[in-house]
Order: structure tokens, then sequence, then C-alpha cells
């Protein structure tokens, strides 16, 4: 691999439109790459970085070093060890990153490995229901939707076919080799899961789990909501939390309550759910029957904006549906207006809600 194919690579990486072999040699590339071309590689990075959101994450302490001696000496005396690569990511001192540009530059490479779709790796935590939450495989890939964007629809490699709606992420192995179909998700998606009896598939969701055999389901579960929500369409799953599992049959759906620290408690059964309301998302469509606050998490996520309150603005339940095509500005009125409510644009990605 020369310079020219790495920065063709790093396109392709951004998409997850790439194979584990051309990985694995991107990788090769990088460890004997010159401090030039690594800050070629970060310029490229940085270009595509303002068009998708990296999630957040710094080098190991391995790699600061291996890399730092690499940008303080010449380009080949520095050799970086396979198991380094794959060393969790950890909090970096943000002294380091003052030291010296070049390093910032080199640094952005490795943000793109760790944080990215690739070298994930979680280790299985034991509930204290006793269960052990499954592990994602250390070579992952990702999808990926932005806020603001439409939700995509694609096949996993066991033919399993997700929908995955708007500011939602899907991490799930090149092939399901193990004994389980293990994927993890932030955000929302439906799933229509492939039927095999000898290996489960497992969503991971923050403190908690889906386990399936095969089966039709929607599950809620953003970062920044208070709960989360699994609905079965058909077939069944099960429910598992931090303290307790639970069974589920078509046309119930599991509330799972978190704490201020992310931890999952009970989970709470929903019976007579209606599924044209919960799966009017992948239409584009808001139907909902809850509180404002929450709502208005949908609108954020849709249309990439950010939501201020008055301290004043009560949180009560609003009913109505609404279509994503209106754009901003018709939501806005046909969701604030009838409560007595007005807004104000405080920059193009700001807007406050007022009574």
């Amino acid at each position: 691999m020369n310079l020219k194919e790495a920065k063709q690579f790093v396109a392709h990486f951004v998409t997850g439109g790439y194979t584990p072999e051309e990985y694995a040699t991107f990788l090769l590339w990088l460890k004997g790459a010159t401090v030039d071309e690594l800050n070629a590689i970060a310029d490229e990075h940085e270009a595509l970085h303002d068009s998708w959101d990296v999630p957040v994450g710094t080098p190991s302490p391995e790699w600061v070093s291996a890399l730092e001696s690499k940008l303080d000496r010449q380009p080949d005396q520095v050799q970086v060890k396979e198991e380094e690569m794959q060393a969790p990511v950890v909090e970096m001192r943000v002294s380091r990153f003052k030291r010296r540009s070049g390093w910032i530059a080199a640094a952005s490479v490795i943000v793109l490995l760790a944080g990215g779709t690739v070298l994930y790796t979680q280790h299985g935590a034991k509930s204290d229901s006793g269960s052990v939450r499954p592990e994602m495989p250390a070579l992952s890939m990702a999808m990926k939707v932005g806020k603001g964007e439409d939700g995509k629809q694609f096949v996993l490699s066991d033919g399993s076919k997700v929908w995955l709606n708007t500011a939602s992420t899907l991490k799930y192995p090149v092939a399901f080799s193990g004994p389980d179909r293990v994927v993890e998700l932030s955000g929302e998606a439906y799933f229509e899961v492939v039927p095999n009896s000898t290996k489960p598939f497992r969503v991971l969701i923050r403190d908690a789990e889906v386990d399936v055999l095969g089966t039709n389901f929607n599950v809620m579960a953003y970062d920044n909501e208070p709960v989360s929500r699994t609905t079965l369409i058909d077939g069944v799953v099960r429910m598992k939390s931090r303290t307790t599992e639970q069974p589920l049959k078509p046309g119930q759906q599991a509330e799972i309550v978190y704490s201020s620290t992310g931890e999952s408690g009970n989970i709470d059964l929903v019976p007579g759910v209606n599924a044209d309301v919960v799966l009017a998302w992948r239409t584009g469509v808001f139907k909902y029957n809850e509180g404002l606050y929450s709502v208005m998490r949908m609108v954020e996520r849709y249309y990439n904006v950010g939501i201020q309150y008055d301290p004043n603005v009560p949180d009560r339940k609003i009913t109505g549906i609404i279509s994503k095509s209106n754009g901003l500005k018709q939501t806005l009125n046909q969701l604030l207006k009838s409560e007595g409510l007005s807004y104000t644009y405080i920059s193009d990605k700001i807007v406050k809600v007022t009574r």
C-alpha cells in the first residue's frame, strides 16, 4: 500500500466500505509510515471528520509512546507491536496534545482507528442476576446514521435485516463465527432476525441486552433517553437488565428505566402496544403520545438541532402525528402552538422554547 491507496482507504473507512483484508493491509502500512505520511493521513481524516461524527476516543499509552518516539527519531526506528494496536482505548493526558502539532496530527489517525468502526473490544460483564454479558468480536464494523440523516436499511452476514433510525449506530462483526450472533445498538433499530436455534442473536443496549432466536422486533435505546423500549412484533425475545430477565410476547413492549449512573433497573411490561406507532419512524413519521421533552428530543435527532427551554415550560404529555418531510419550522409550529408555547432561534442550530 502506498500513500495514495492509504488515503483512499480512509475514505472507505468512513462509510464502512472495506474488507478486513484491506484494513489489515492499512495497519501494516501505518506501522511503517513516515511522519510526513502520518500527517498526510491525519489531514485526510480531519477533512472527512467535518462531514461525519467520529465517536470521541483517545490513543492508548502504548500508541502515545510509540508515535511520540517516532516523531522524535527517524521514522523507521520504531516498530509498533500488534498487541499494542489492539490495546484498550484509555484517556490521554491533555499535556501531551500540547507538546507538538505533529503529534496532534498523528494522534488523529489513531483516534480514527480507536474511535471508529474497527478494533472495538468489549469485555464480558457479570450482572447482578449472574448472567454474563456477551463480548463483541475484536474485529467489528459499524453502520452509523447521523443526526438529521434518513434511516438506512442493510443486511448482516447471516441474512438478518436491520433498519437503522436517525442518530443511531449499530456495531456488528464481519461474520458471526462464535456461538452467538452479537451486535451492539446505540439509538433505534428494527430487526428481522433469521432463525437459528443453535446460534442466538443478541442485541447489546447500554446496560442491558435483548436475546433472540428469530423474530421481528424494534429497539429504542438512545444514550440520552431515560428509558429503553423493546417492542416485539413477532416471535419470542427475552430482555435482560442488570437485575432481572423478562420474556416478551408479540404486542408487548419492555421498558427499562436507567439510573443517573446509567445502570439498568427492573423491566416493566407494557401490553397491547400499537406496532404502527412504534414503527412509524421507518416511513419518516412521528407518532407520539408522551412528554413534550421526549418528543423534542426526537426533533433534535431528526433535524440536527439543539433545544433549550425556559424554566416555566411544562413537560406535559402531548399526542399527535407529524411527517419528517414537513421541515423543522412546520414541525415546531404544530408541536408547540397548540400547547400555548412559542420558540425563537438562538442560532442556526439552537432553538429556545418559551411560554
